[in-house]
């Protein structure tokens, strides 16, 4: 998951973005090169703060497994960058890698 900020005007632009066939196709492209697949964008309605840390808009993506982040380095994903460059603030974002709870593997809990 990737979350990161809008330029101001640019919301109701990245939107039809997101829904263009130039959007899909380099998805499209992500996926065969690296195995990464887009899910879904999602927009921040209530934030939990007003502080920096609350992104506008989270990008999913669902990786098949680890050695696909070794992948994700490549020209689909640079053209990607290149291509929301005009939508995004150019300020730090944030990725982090998420796995269901179910389904995480506990390796320590502090004893009772």
């Amino acid at each position: 998951m990737t979350g990161y900020n809008i330029r101001i005007g640019m919301a109701g632009a990245f939107q039809k973005f997101l829904a263009s066939r130039a959007f899909k196709k380099i998805c499209a492209d992500i996926e065969k090169e690296s195995g990464m697949k887009y899910v879904v964008t999602y927009g921040t309605v209530l934030p939990s703060t007003s502080e920096e840390g609350d992104y506008d808009c989270y990008d999913i993506w669902e990786l098949p497994n680890r050695a696909a982040m070794d992948k994700v380095g490549g020209p689909a994903v640079a053209k990607l960058a290149e291509m929301t460059f005009k939508y995004i603030e150019p300020r730090p974002s944030k990725s982090v890698i998420l796995r269901k709870a179910n389904e995480a593997k506990i390796i320590w809990e502090p004893k009772k």
